[in-house]
């Protein structure tokens, strides 16, 4: 792959936005040759090739690609064979899953299967949403706030926070890592990202994955794990219904260990009331609220939509 469409090839395989890609990185005009890069880098990557994106995706990459190219005289052979096999394919409707993969750095890659549908199962966690990115960025900037730490995400969905935690390349040396969610679905689907991160030889190093009711939350066999010092959650406040439950759980965490343990929660602005409505019940029930930087666009790990509003805070209580 060549270094000008670096960009593209990370964009690509995470299904970034196709408008908002890095198509300037693209000098028309482009000989067959550097077709055939592009095409290397992005839609005939190994990588989704063993483990490919949406369809919908790649259909409305190439028609992207094609316009960009709808000058030259010559468009490669399997610019128009990709599009044509996409179509001969069909619709994703068919096809509950496809997968995304997060290049991070050469040789550090996380891969999670996740659902086509944003609602499925009866869940919305099949799918990695945009507080998860913003938080996964803000610790790969922070990897002090989790070194040597054990950790216990809720509402893990698809995996993506424990699996970067543990993951070998990334070095980030957390502790033990449990994620999890009170959805079985998702659990399953966890348990599937981490198998594809961990080879058999790395199982011993990869998170836990388990199911954990926040209403149930004193039934789950903590026993079998470490006290926890770093509690995380990403996008859990979206629906009011399930305030009181989230503060019990997190009341729980906090009567076990007190001052030692924080927690760092990101929440996409979706809608300021409700988000107002929960910080004003963490005040009433004494957690003190500090807000963290997010971390900029030029300075992410990720290819994330930096469009998207996402509040990180760090909360802990004293009493």
């Amino acid at each position: 792959m060549t270094e000008k469409y670096r960009k593209l090839h990370q964009q690509f395989l995470c299904c970034y936005p196709v408008n908002k890609m890095a198509w300037s990185s693209v000098n028309l005009p482009l000989s067959w040759e550097e077709q055939q890069a592009l095409m290397d880098a992005t839609c005939r990557h190994p990588l989704n090739r063993r483990y490919p994106v949406r369809r919908s995706y790649v259909e409305a990459f190439i028609k992207q690609l094609m316009h960009l190219l709808k000058d030259q005289d010559e468009v490669h052979d399997d610019i128009y064979g990709s599009l044509c096999n996409r179509m001969a394919e069909g619709s994703d409707s068919g096809t509950a899953y496809s997968y995304k993969h997060y290049i991070l750095q050469p040789d550090a890659c996380i891969t999670l299967r996740e659902s086509n549908s944003f609602v499925s199962e009866g869940t919305t966690g099949l799918c990695t949403w945009e507080a998860a990115l913003a938080l996964a960025d803000y610790l790969v900037e922070h990897p002090d706030l989790v070194r040597g730490k054990n950790v216990v995400e809720l509402g893990a969905g698809a995996g993506l926070l424990g699996i970067l935690l543990k993951l070998p390349a990334m070095s980030m040396q957390a502790k033990q890592v449990l994620i999890t969610d009170g959805s079985e679905p998702c659990v399953q689907l966890m348990r599937e990202n981490i198998a594809l991160n961990f080879t058999d030889s790395a199982a011993e190093q990869a998170p836990k994955a388990e199911q954990l009711r926040w209403d149930a939350i004193s039934e789950f066999p903590w026993q079998d794990y470490a006290e926890t010092d770093l509690l995380l959650a990403a996008d859990v406040i979206y629906d009011d219904s399930q305030f009181d439950a989230l503060l019990g759980a997190m009341d729980y965490f906090y009567t076990r260990r007190g001052r030692q343990l924080e927690m760092l929660l990101a929440s996409t602005v979706r809608n300021v009331d409700t988000l107002h409505k929960f910080m004003t019940k963490l005040r009433i029930c004494n957690y003190k609220v500090t807000p963290c930087a997010n971390v900029s666009a030029c300075a992410s790990h990720f290819c994330r939509d930096h469009t998207a509003a996402v509040q990180v805070i760090s909360i802990r209580r004293y009493s």
